[in-house]
């Protein structure tokens, strides 16, 4: 059985107010046609950029009925009510870090971190190797209970993945093998199968998988999961794939 951590769900009949995109029409009753006849039965909604931190809609995806078991990551503001949106399903919010996005927000990660503890959520990050160094000197100041989350590995250049390894071996980051923004080989992956086995063979507890469905602001041909699960399954051992798939989604999100 499978979960996958990072997917996103869109209202198909309701315009954005915010965002740089538009989003496509897939709500999560589309993504669970698509991914439970590949074994997927537990999945995580990530708050989408153009909801801001409204996470009206994300507490709603996490109420629908199915055969599903769901969880979420929001984006908070000041007054967000965490025990609230505990109740709901969050386990985790999120900092986007990308200077592409225009995006550096690490300052707020210490009291970010702090705050968040108090309801036993976890922080993920979209950041990339810029900060790496930043993060693994803030990591001193953040609660003990406090686990960091890479998205998109990182966004590591896989050929030179050193700079990943250091912040991993500090023993307090998680990872997502989440293929699909990293990879030259969209669709085969090739270049990241070194990456992947060595992550899974050093830490096995400590990454989790997502496809980051429905892809947003990525060119046709869009990526299919299947390929991507493939790859795990030939990079990672059967026990390190098991863990990234079932075991590790479960002490994290609290499944």
């Amino acid at each position: 059985m499978i979960t996958d951590c990072h997917i996103h769900s869109f209202a198909k009949t309701e315009a954005p107010q915010t965002g740089a995109y538009v989003p496509p029409a897939g709500d999560i009753r589309d993504y669970m046609d698509e991914a439970a006849p590949l074994g997927v039965r537990r999945a995580v909604v990530v708050q989408a950029s153009v909801d801001g931190t409204d996470n009206s809609r994300l507490v709603e995806v996490l109420g629908t009925d199915g055969h599903f078991a769901l969880r979420g990551v929001a984006m908070i503001d000041a007054d967000a009510d965490l025990q609230a949106l505990h109740d709901a399903g969050i386990r985790a919010t999120r900092i986007q870090d990308r200077a592409r996005l225009g995006d550096s927000a690490l300052d707020q990660l210490p009291g970010l971190a702090k705050r968040v503890a108090e309801v036993g959520w976890h922080i993920e990050l979209n950041t990339e190797p810029r900060s790496f160094e930043r993060i693994a000197a803030m990591l001193p100041d953040l609660p003990e209970t406090t686990h960091l989350v890479l998205d998109h590995i990182g966004h590591v250049d896989p050929a030179e993945p050193d700079a990943l390894f250091r912040l991993l071996d500090t023993g307090r980051i998680w990872t997502k093998l989440s293929p699909t923004r990293v990879s030259a080989d969209v669709g085969h992956y090739g270049d990241l199968a070194g990456l992947i086995e060595r992550i899974g063979t050093s830490y096995p507890d400590r990454i989790i998988w997502g496809s980051d469905w429905p892809h947003v602001m990525t060119s046709a041909p869009l990526p299919e999961i299947p390929p991507m699960l493939e790859l795990c399954r030939d990079a990672l051992s059967r026990e390190a794939f098991d863990r990234c798939m079932w075991e590790n989604p479960g002490r994290l999100y609290g499944f």
